[in-house]
């Protein structure tokens, strides 16, 4: 929970060591989320609603969110099936810092219905179908 907004833009000094190689590797790793997250569009199109970029935009898969209203007997079921899927995103007004702003149903909407599934490089093509299948059966 946050408790008081703030920003804090600084990086610890080992966080930048690891951090300066992965920069000069960025197109590569970007490369490779891209691949993973056309794989899943291509497994889950139709299936459930999928993210997507404005035209002329580079997506930079920080995560590969689909929508899906039943998210949370998904997000058990899955989890207990050994797939690491996340909650998706976070309405912030259920936070202490930002309470009592008053209601958001389009937030609390979305973040109810949002679910990431795994994305890293070292997904194989079993695993994504199996990731598919999973969320397939709760579409």
């Amino acid at each position: 929970d946050i408790a008081e907004p703030s920003t804090n833009y600084r990086l610890a000094d080992v966080l930048c060591a690891l951090g300066i190689p992965q920069l000069r590797r960025l197109d590569e790793l970007i490369a490779e989320r891209t691949r993973i997250a056309a794989a899943y569009t291509e497994r889950l199109a139709g299936v459930v609603e999928l993210p997507s970029a404005n035209d002329g935009d580079t997506h930079g898969w920080q995560a590969y969110v689909v929508r899906l209203e039943r998210r949370d007997e998904a997000l058990s079921a899955l989890r207990a099936e050994g797939i690491e899927v996340q909650i998706g995103t976070y309405a912030l007004h259920h936070l202490s810092a930002y309470r009592d702003q008053g209601p958001f149903p389009g937030a609390d909407a979305a973040a109810g219905r949002a679910l990431a599934l795994p994305l890293h490089s070292r997904l194989t093509d079993e695993e994504l179908d199996r990731v598919a299948e999973g969320v397939g059966r709760f579409a």
